[in-house]
This record gives C-alpha cells, sequence and structure tokens, in this order.
C-alpha cells in the first residue's frame, strides 16, 4: 500500500471532492482518481460511491477514514522524530497561543525555557482563542494558552494569569504626576473607544460604557497591538489588560488613569493541553511562577 494512495484518499475523503483535493495536494485530477483506484483494488473495497455527479464515502470508506488518519500521523509523527534525531534533540513541543499573549512577557519565558533545554525543539502558532482548542484537538499544537477555556473536562486545564483591565489613553491626555482632576464625561467624547479585542468581555462592558457616558464614540478592532499602536499615535482610547501593556507603562509610552466609576472585569488566561501530552515540569513551572501584571 502506497502512502500517497492513503494520504490521497484522506484528502479527498475531508471534502468528497476530487478537484479539491487535487488543488490541496498540487496534483492534477486524474492523478488522485488513480491513487483512489489502486487503493481500493488493494483493499478489494469501494471507498467512494458515485450518485448523480455527487461523490460520497462508502461505509467500508468511513470505516478505513478512522484508520488511513491514524496511518498518516504516525508515519509524520516518525518522520518529525527523525528529524529531530537528526539535529540532536529529543522531542518537539508546539504552544498554540492568542496574540494576546504574545504582547506579554510570556514569549520572554519559552526564550528562557528553551536556553536552558536545549533537547527540545519549541514552535509557536498564534491564533485566535476560537481556535486553538481544536489545534489540540486535532494533534498540530500540544499545549494551549488562551483566552477561553476548554469545553474537554478531562484535559489538564488551569488558570494562568487573571489581568485586571486598566483604561489607557494617549500620553499627552493626562498628567499622572499632577494628580489633576480626570473628567471621564470629557475624555470619552474626546477619544474613540477601541473596542472588541477580547473574544467574550466587550458587549456587557460597553453596555455599562453606554449607560455611563452616551456621546461615547467607538471603532470595534479585533486586534490588541493594533489598539496600543493607535493609542500611542494619540487617535483614541481603550480598556486593555494591564498584563500587555507593562512594558509601555514601564517606558512611559502612555497614560494610565486610575478607573472606579463601575467595576471591570478581570481577563483570564487558560493553559491547558491532553493528559496524554507529556508537559515538561520545567516549563509548567516558568509558566506558573512568573509575574505577567
Amino acid at each position: 500500500m502506497d502512502y500517497k494512495w492513503v494520504k490521497s484518499f484522506v484528502v479527498a475523503a475531508k471534502s468528497c471532492n476530487f478537484r479539491m483535493a487535487a488543488e490541496e495536494l498540487h496534483l492534477s485530477q486524474p492523478s488522485i482518481t488513480v491513487h483512489i483506484h489502486q487503493l481500493e483494488d488493494f483493499l478489494k473495497v469501494q471507498l467512494f460511491k458515485r450518485e448523480k455527479n455527487r461523490v460520497q464515502l462508502t461505509a467500508e470508506g468511513k470505516l478505513f477514514l478512522i484508520e488511513a488518519q491514524q496511518i498518516i500521523n504516525h508515519l509524520e509523527e516518525s518522520v518529525e522524530r527523525f528529524h529531530l534525531a537528526t539535529k540532536g534533540m529529543k522531542e518537539k513541543l508546539i504552544i498554540a497561543m492568542t496574540p494576546l499573549m504574545v504582547e506579554t512577557i510570556l514569549p520572554h519565558v519559552i526564550y528562557q525555557f528553551i536556553n536552558e533545554n536545549s533537547s527540545i525543539e519549541i514552535s509557536l502558532l498564534v491564533e485566535d482563542s476560537s481556535k486553538i482548542e481544536e489545534l489540540i484537538n486535532s494533534g498540530k499544537a500540544h499545549i494551549g494558552i488562551s483566552l477561553l477555556p476548554t469545553r474537554y473536562r478531562h484535559w489538564c486545564q488551569e488558570l494562568l494569569v487573571e489581568s485586571p483591565l486598566a483604561l489607557v489613553i494617549p500620553l499627552d491626555a493626562y498628567d499622572d504626576e499632577t494628580g489633576s482632576y480626570i473628567d471621564y464625561e470629557e475624555l470619552f467624547q474626546t477619544y474613540t473607544l477601541f473596542t472588541h479585542h477580547h473574544p467574550t468581555i466587550w458587549n456587557d462592558l460597553l453596555r455599562k460604557v453606554k449607560e455611563q457616558y452616551i456621546f461615547t464614540k467607538q471603532v470595534s478592532i479585533s486586534q490588541s497591538y493594533v489598539v496600543k499602536r493607535l493609542i500611542k499615535d494619540g487617535l483614541g482610547m481603550s480598556f486593555l489588560p494591564r498584563m500587555i501593556v507593562r512594558r509601555e507603562r514601564m517606558e512611559g509610552r502612555f497614560n494610565i488613569v486610575p478607573f472606579e466609576e463601575f467595576a471591570l472585569p478581570r481577563i483570564p488566561v487558560y493553559l491547558f493541553y491532553k493528559d496524554s501530552v507529556q508537559v515538561p515540569k520545567e516549563l509548567l513551572a516558568l509558566f506558573r511562577t512568573r509575574d505577567y501584571l
């Protein structure tokens, strides 16, 4: 049984479309058809049935798809282990994290671990929180660091950090050293409020803001690093987790003003992985002991 037959079958089975499979594998459509026929001849079963110009998996095809995926996974894992061995490494860890965490000290923590553990290769995937769980579930990543908790109860999960929100405004909008009076009404009338750069908190937070400040102007921006850049340029303000403005606070790049008009939510960050994954204890210890705030 040829590997390329199995690969063509698995890709074709996902979409039940030979043309799409050919495009994904950079092959011709007839090549996909030939591979499927060769695999069917080898297994002596029909894997696809063709009805009204549509291709569907047979019962045997659905059954073999499970086995075929395992064949591919095992082969790819073996090749990966071989490549690591040729580079003098023993294992590889893929960490999927939300873009928000890239702006914290977390990358420095990972860099420290890499320097102290040369036999382990670390790869980082930066992805939206809503997609990280699926990366872990599909085996494309080993550790997830997300703003959303996992839905899988049997996975290992812990609360990595819970960051308070802070009202971040342009540098020239308020001098926190003079202790001058803060006119929040004027702030919300003067500056555009950048919103929705967190997947869960903004609907309720924005409702409270509008109840308090009727004339609030707002612009929805999905990424917090863009929000920080716009605030530095004096184009608006926002509520941001303190953990992602740590460096800017120390370097005085913009102002953080006290806000007590209503209670602000805290931003939880979760670390999770499958219980079958062997995560180095040293890496977990680094994650747990660092001060992210």
